[in-house]
């Protein structure tokens, strides 16, 4: 990836997420409306510089339906804080499975650009590519995003956490179902230090993790991993998967997201010595 540091604000262009008003994700980043449809063919070509950048701007501008707003007090940390925003566009794939690209970078504003601006592409991967309709922010997503986003970010640090935000926000990017029950039970696992009875293990730790205080729920969530931990095994090993692989895939990813807004709103990883009966 590529970001560019000029000034002290700079804008990552979004795909896959719209909001209504501007929600506030740390100091240094905002999450903006942005409104690119009046940029014609012309006027991208003229703020971009070099043909990768046309290529992908051609390609997301029609998409594009928010944006982040970075600032920093120069160039070198504005440059780091572009870099970390591709975290928060992660944290919110991930906590509303949604895929988002990120794969445009702007001295302006969206709704600001013209040919004197400079666009350029910070990903050349093209991820977030999709027809896709972008998640549309609720309200009460937009009060849980300010209540819990914090808490995410300082789980970041924690490689577990990492990874299994990773799995959760990249998992679309592959084709094969097979492929996407084990990037999502990669991710899954890794929140959990069970090395024994994995399926027994795993599957009472989220129930516990998950539903702490109703135990009908907890039983039918703890019946319902251990059927679908049968299908991930099945996935992972090459056996034929019983059943529907798309559905299979949903659950798990369900599960995951699940997850992760727990460990965002406890602001702790689980704990497998407090999940012990």
């Amino acid at each position: 990836m590529r970001f560019i540091g000029t000034g002290d604000v700079t804008y990552i262009l979004l795909s896959g997420i719209e909001v209504a008003d501007t929600i506030r994700l740390s100091d240094n980043v905002e999450l903006h409306t942005a409104d690119a449809s009046h940029l014609d063919l012309h006027t991208t070509l003229s703020a971009c510089s070099h043909p990768d950048d046309i290529a992908v701007a051609a390609a997301f501008i029609p998409r594009i339906t928010a944006q982040f707003r970075v600032t920093a007090a120069n160039p070198k940390e504005l440059a780091v804080a572009a870099w970390n925003s591709a975290w928060d566009a992660l944290l919110l794939s991930a906590f509303f499975r949604t895929e988002i690209g990120f794969n445009l970078q702007c001295n302006t504003a969206a709704q600001e650009i013209g040919a004197e601006s400079t666009l350029c592409a910070t990903n050349l991967g093209m991820r977030g590519l999709t027809n896709s309709p972008p998640h549309k922010v609720t309200d009460e997503e937009s009060r849980w995003i300010t209540d819990n986003h914090a808490n995410a970010w300082r789980l970041l640090d924690n490689e577990r956490f990492q990874n299994a935000v990773h799995c959760l926000a990249t998992y679309p990017w592959h084709t094969m179902g097979r492929v996407q029950m084990a990037i999502l039970w990669a991710g899954i696992e890794g929140m959990f230090g069970v090395t024994t009875e994995i399926k027994f293990r795993l599957s009472l730790y989220i129930a516990r993790f998950l539903q702490p205080d109703n135990v009908e729920k907890r039983k039918a969530i703890f019946d319902s991993m251990k059927k679908l931990y049968n299908s991930r095994s099945a996935a992972v090993h090459g056996s034929k998967i019983k059943g529907d692989t798309s559905s299979f895939v949903d659950q798990s990813a369900d599960i995951l997201c699940k997850l992760l807004r727990k460990c965002a709103e406890a602001n702790a990883m689980p704990d497998e010595r407090k999940l012990v009966p």
